[in-house]
């Protein structure tokens, strides 16, 4: 189902009864997101809708993504079905069809995921007269939290040179009722354009939405190859194009289905000290130099609703669009590196940290092969620690994968490490920022060709008709108890 904006998927969890209304007042201070955490942690994890926020009229929503069955709906399937369409768009022809069939097929599929630019109705928006930040319910969602922040924004840029434009998701904390900080991490395509505007010393619009559809929101935080434009992709996903609206003062298009827009600039020779924040490690993340976000204008819809979440130790809605950002893109990061059977991003390991991965072994070194083929693969070129099992292994029962790890390494010759590698900004181990070391872990049955002078012992495993028997044997006596 694809839904036309914020309050149509609220209308939807509505109808589902997965949508609480907090009439009584709450403080966006720590309050607010501490609710929708512990409704995650030991509650529903419903959505909620907070109708009376301290110091605002305007409503704040959480909890979109919070479940597994929420980001189906929102996708309009699981996940791993959505990225298993998605190679088939990119597959080539196969022996029962021609160049000019398969061209037709991806053109019945691609033909209509481009964004529209429309005119803009001026009965759709308000445009405020002054610049203030003030006036919404904005969170601090943990004690030593630097300052309030914006939590769940798109940030719209555009390449200075190609015009390319780039959706992201970065943290912004408000400094004033004018100015934020722009917390983009250095391999993130808001910093790549950011860094081209400081090489030719040109002044860097930005757009900033707060509220759309949550499938646009998803759409910005996949990890999409450079030149792959998120709002085409939020069109490929729902089959459908999405709607944009040019800027008033900024060179660039946003949704027309937004709550909130801030049209602004960056000055790239500006920056400014932001954070701490509390962030998905469940640490603080800490003070760094980054850019800062002036506002020029202010565009809501009439009513806005305010969009927020917070990240935090394992159980938040972030663990959740991580394991199904995991699954939808495997069939995709299967075409670059066939001989990975499945993958798992453990949410223990905070989305990034490490990757386990199977493989139908074949050839000695293949496990390295493949450690080297994920590192220079996209966002995953960040992941800190890469495990590789057989394929006998379940990579997601952790107690399968620990059995493999103590029971087919060698720690002298089947675990290395690869220093001066980049990092993930929020790596806080790493001595030096975004600068550090990987972990390669080879937990495959180890053959001669790899020094492995022994016999190599089987698996337990018994002899399938005994299996069977005693599996009917057991189905009986469940059946005879009841």
């Amino acid at each position: 189902m694809v839904f036309s904006d914020l309050r149509d998927y609220l209308k939807f969890q509505e109808k589902n009864n997965d949508l609480v209304h907090v009439t009584d007042e709450v403080d966006p201070d720590l309050e607010l997101t501490y609710i929708l955490s512990e409704e995650e942690r030991i509650g529903k994890k419903r959505t909620m809708l907070f109708e009376n926020v301290k110091n605002s009229d305007i409503p704040v929503a959480g909890n979109f993504f919070s479940t597994d069955q929420k980001i189906e709906n929102i996708l309009g399937d699981k996940p791993y079905n959505v990225g298993l369409r998605l190679k088939n768009l990119v597959r080539i022809p196969d022996d029962t069809e021609s160049m000019i069939s398969r061209g037709l097929q991806m053109m019945k599929e691609l033909g209509g995921i481009r964004p529209k630019v429309e005119q803009r109705k001026s009965s759709e928006f308000n445009v405020l007269e002054k610049v203030d930040l003030g006036r919404y319910p904005i969170t601090k969602n943990w004690p030593m939290d630097g300052g309030k922040y914006i939590t769940m924004p798109l940030v719209i840029t555009k390449d200075p040179v190609t015009g390319q434009r780039n959706v992201g998701t970065y943290r912004m904390q408000v400094f004033d009722n004018e100015t934020t900080g722009m917390h983009w991490h250095i391999h993130k395509g808001g910093a790549e354009h950011f860094s081209e505007y400081k090489e030719e010393s040109k002044t860097m619009d930005v757009a900033v939405v707060i509220g759309t559809d949550p499938l646009t929101f998803f759409s910005s935080i996949a990890p999409l190859p450079n030149g792959i434009d998120e709002f085409s992709f939020r069109g490929l996903l729902a089959r459908k194009s999405l709607e944009l609206i040019k800027g008033e003062t900024v060179d660039l298009e946003y949704p027309r289905n937004s709550e909130i827009v801030l049209e602004g600039y960056i000055d790239p020779s500006e920056t400014r000290v932001e954070g701490p924040f509390g962030d998905h490690t469940g640490y603080y993340s800490l003070e760094e130099q980054f850019p800062v976000f002036h506002i020029k204008k202010i565009i809501e819809k009439k009513n806005p609703i305010y969009m927020t979440t917070i990240v935090g130790k394992l159980w938040h809605e972030d663990v959740r669009i991580g394991k199904a950002i995991e699954r939808m893109f495997l069939p995709l990061v299967q075409i670059q590196i066939p001989e990975i059977v499945d993958m798992n991003i453990p949410e223990e390991t905070v989305v990034s940290n490490m990757i386990v991965v199977s493989i139908k072994k074949r050839y000695p070194g293949q496990a390295k092969k493949v450690m080297f083929a994920i590192w220079g693969t996209g966002q995953m070129a960040l992941t800190k620690i890469v495990v590789v099992v057989d394929d006998d292994v379940d990579v997601h029962d952790m107690k399968q994968v620990m059995w493999a790890m103590t029971t087919r390494i060698d720690p002298s010759s089947d675990v290395f490490i690869i220093p001066g590698t980049p990092t993930d900004s929020l790596d806080h181990p790493a001595r030096i920022f975004n600068y550090g070391s990987k972990m390669g872990i080879d937990a495959t049955r180890k053959t001669k060709e790899e020094n492995y002078n022994r016999v190599w012992p089987e698996t337990l495993k018994m002899d399938a008709d005994i299996e069977k028997k005693v599996d009917e044997l057991i189905n009986r006596l469940g059946s005879s108890q009841n």
